[in-house]
């Protein structure tokens, strides 16, 4: 009986019983699930700091390249003296230093504002990030490889150990292989500039008109597409040599092309001439020079204007460009002669004369 005066049936009090013990293990399911999305959710964000960490390496790396292929062309520049001295300072290892040192300090930062945002410790290399050490990666993390002239990819290595911890949640792994891209194009050539004696500066920019080889079919250069007889010049080669690809629009910096005799960047920032270069082909380039800064030296006016074979006094013929009943030399945009040599008139397939 009931407190209303109700009375119970056995029947009716063995079918309360299923619901009173629904009732009792509800609480405990419920309790037991906020524990487990409390789980998830906490091992979602010990992974997803992990993600972060990986992601902040590879742009970290992209930016530490380009700043420290810039820093490695000023110390050419600002200290009058080209990197290779010694073993240990050559360009490839200023470089990579340079990005081992601004990696730490960025991803140091990027780390310790993960760890103040979730609570979490994080370890990279098995090295706390409060360690106060301020390193966690070393040179050995960081190699650069160079496919085309005009930039070189950052590897970080694969293996990297990575720890988050928090609790008795803990995220442990290690990085995949991380590659960054870092362009070249902008930066002040320092070879040019110390080999004329500081009187030409250049800025590396892609001559936009070149067609590389596919298909059995070779290079193309496309110097001669256009002869400009009234104006005494060939196109596209008065177009490399004036430039202008530059966001300050100066003219008279002419552009890079891809030469497989040519200097490297590396090459240029270690003065070596295209007989020592070790790098491989598919990574030089060449320009030219402009003018005639180095007339007093050379003695003669008729060298070839290509970069490294004026550096080294090779001789080399003017191009004529015929405006009948007359003959004209091209010349360049500060109206010096053009001059090239039989060499690289026969590669850049660049004829003696045009009618």
């Amino acid at each position: 009986m009931d407190e209303r005066g109700y009375a119970f049936t056995p029947l009716v009090f063995l079918m309360l019983i299923p619901v009173m013990i629904i009732a009792i293990n509800y609480a405990e399911i419920v309790n037991e699930a906020n524990m487990i999305a409390t789980i998830a959710m906490g091992g979602d964000v010990t992974f997803s700091s992990a993600t972060t960490i990986i992601s902040a390496i590879e742009k970290g790396a992209g930016d530490a390249g380009r700043n420290s292929a810039y820093n490695a062309t000023r110390w050419v520049i600002d200290n009058n003296k080209f990197h290779g001295t010694s073993p240990s300072n050559n360009s490839q290892i200023y470089i990579r230093q340079n990005i081992v040192n601004a990696l730490n300090v960025y991803i140091i930062e990027t780390c310790r504002k993960l760890e103040n945002q979730t609570g979490r410790e994080i370890y990279i290399n098995n090295i706390p990030i409060n360690n106060y050490t301020n390193q966690t990666f070393f040179l050995n993390d960081v190699t650069i490889t160079q496919t085309d002239p005009f930039g070189f990819y950052v590897n970080v290595r694969a293996g990297i150990p990575i720890k988050v911890v928090q609790k008795d949640q803990v995220y442990e792994g290690t990085t995949p292989n991380i590659t960054a891209y870092v362009s070249i194009e902008g930066l002040e050539d320092p070879w040019i500039w110390m080999n004329s004696k500081q009187r030409s500066s250049n800025v590396i920019y892609k001559y936009q008109y070149y067609i590389p080889a596919y298909g059995g079919y070779p290079a193309q250069y496309r110097f001669d597409d256009i002869v400009d007889n009234p104006n005494f010049r060939i196109q596209y080669l008065w177009d490399c040599l004036n430039g202008t690809d530059n966001p300050s629009g100066i003219s008279e910096r002419p552009f890079y092309f891809p030469d497989p005799y040519g200097l490297s960047f590396f090459d240029r920032l270690e003065n070596k001439t295209n007989s020592s270069s070790t790098s491989p082909a598919a990574v030089r380039m060449s320009t030219f020079f402009v003018g005639d800064p180095l007339l007093e030296d050379h003695g003669t006016a008729a060298i070839s204007r290509l970069d490294h074979e004026y550096v080294l006094k090779v001789p080399g013929t003017s191009v004529i460009v015929r405006n009948p009943p007359e003959e004209e030399e091209m010349v360049g945009p500060t109206g010096s002669v053009f001059y090239l040599s039989t060499f690289y008139k026969n590669f850049l397939s660049i004829e003696n004369r045009y009618n």
